[in-house]
């Protein structure tokens, strides 16, 4: 008797709205049996779905031989399909090594970016990947035994964007079933046995002895677990929203403001995933807390020393500042080199000071002195560009404006009462090896504008908010 997986199948794409009619749908095809069976079941029912497919394959320049065979296999299955293929190529270990990351994380952060991009350039509505109900139960253990935050413990999303896991409710037992009944060939990747992989470990033997001495339901309700987090993670996210419409949290290019009192006023849960939003924001990827780690930042918040810094990871932490809690990148002691060229009646990013820069000749007629330090005037006599642009280091001197004589950078930014943190990325605009000014902050004594300065330019910040 064939199993019904087909009819489970179609049921669970209509009850969860995963895809709509006239969508098209790029499949993540590996060539294994999950993402086979999956591609097996979209042509099943593309007729009723009213929908268009893909295949892509990603060579992760690992596996050698076997990865390029498993890309001809995939190629030429979505051939015989009258399917559109999509080879990419790309060196995950190098990926690796550049971002610092795993070679898990590696792949997975390629994958992402390298398939959004193609469905948005191909038009295709919906990413499918083969990921099912053992991949959910093993992914949840996996993070549970190794400690992981609120976040983790969502598991593998149901659907989030453009990405929709249509087989999470089915069993590898039935998948594999499936596939033999159909006679659906498909290739095994020989390190899914290899069991001092500790994923490998979970699925080959505690998944099994869970099953047999505990519960055989153990992977249902792991999902179920997962599903209940999942929506309530997606109400949380609503009331973030929320938070960040009434001014609660405040958002920059590379600071965010948290206001202190309505933050003690929040439950533990959604305290742990308002600071895992915050890093998420500031570090590009998925914010992680554990408890611990959350336990010592409230006893911070009560009882560290005024001018402390809480770091949250290697390059995150955070300070108080007044009623406010302030977020930001925290690269440690300023020692980057690294200078921006600066020539004329051009926009510069900076994205570690948070603005764009921008310096530009102007008519004595248009100088015009405020406190407004967005926009401040130079005597640019003196000036040969290019000029440049880096963050400042421990030793730089200038004469600030008004002053008679030097005075370090470090002690002119102490002198504003500035949080260690905000002092890392303060720019320096240097004139060969003069400080001309620290934009935003204050110019140079040497540059100040004088009656009889031939050439004035304007310093023009836009701060990015």
């Amino acid at each position: 008797m064939k199993t019904n997986l087909k009819y489970r199948f179609i049921e669970f794409i209509v009850q969860n709205d995963l895809i709509q009619p006239g969508e098209n749908i790029l499949v993540a095809v590996s060539g294994g049996p999950d993402s086979m069976v999956l591609l097996h079941l979209l042509r099943a029912w593309q007729k009723r779905l009213k929908i268009d497919l893909g295949g892509v394959y990603l060579h992760h320049g690992i596996r050698g031989r076997a990865a390029d065979a498993d890309f001809r296999f995939v190629e030429k299955v979505c051939r015989e399909f009258n399917l559109p293929f999509y080879g990419l190529r790309e060196s995950v270990p190098d990926y690796a090594r550049k971002h610092r990351l795993s070679l898990e994380e590696a792949g997975h952060q390629l994958r992402e970016h390298l398939f959004e991009n193609l469905a948005q350039q191909k038009g295709y509505a919906k990413i499918a990947t083969g990921h099912h109900l053992d991949d959910q139960a093993e992914t949840l253990l996996q993070r549970l035994i190794s400690g992981t935050g609120l976040q983790g413990l969502i598991g593998i999303r149901l659907q989030k964007g453009r990405w929709i896991r249509p087989l999470l409710f089915a069993s590898r037992d039935s998948i594999l079933t499936y596939a033999r009944e159909n006679n659906l060939p498909f290739r095994e990747d020989e390190t899914n046995e290899d069991l001092s992989i500790p994923r490998n470990k979970i699925r080959h033997r505690l998944l099994p002895l869970l099953e047999k001495e505990y519960n055989p339901k153990v992977k249902e309700h792991l999902q179920q677990l997962s599903f209940v987090l999942q929506e309530w993670d997606d109400y949380n996210e609503k009331q973030l929203e929320q938070i960040v419409r009434n001014g609660k949290l405040r958002i920059a290019k590379n600071k965010i403001h948290l206001d202190i009192h309505a933050f003690k006023q929040y439950f533990s849960w959604f305290k742990i995933r308002l600071v895992e939003y915050v890093l998420g924001v500031l570090t590009g990827k998925a914010g992680k807390v554990v408890y611990r780690q959350f336990r010592s930042f409230l006893y911070w918040l009560e009882k560290g020393k005024p001018g402390t810094t809480f770091l949250w990871q290697e390059n995150v932490g955070c300070f108080k500042d007044g009623e406010k809690l302030v977020f930001c990148n925290y690269p440690g002691t300023p020692t980057s080199q690294e200078e921006t060229s600066v020539e004329e009646n051009q926009w510069y990013d900076i994205p570690l000071a948070g603005y764009r820069f921008r310096i530009s000749a102007v008519s004595r007629e248009t100088v015009h002195f405020s406190a407004n330090k967005e926009e401040e005037f130079i005597d640019g006599s003196a000036l040969q560009f290019p000029l440049y642009l880096r963050r400042w280091k421990h030793g730089d001197r200038f004469v600030p404006l008004g002053l008679p004589s030097e005075k370090l950078v470090s002690d002119f930014l102490t002198d504003l009462k500035m949080k260690q943190p905000e002092k890392q990325n303060v720019q320096v605009l240097l004139n060969g090896n003069e400080i001309v000014a620290l934009p935003g902050f204050q110019i140079s004594e040497k540059y100040r504008v004088r009656p009889d300065s031939s050439k004035i330019f304007s310093l023009i910040l836009k701060m990015e908010t």
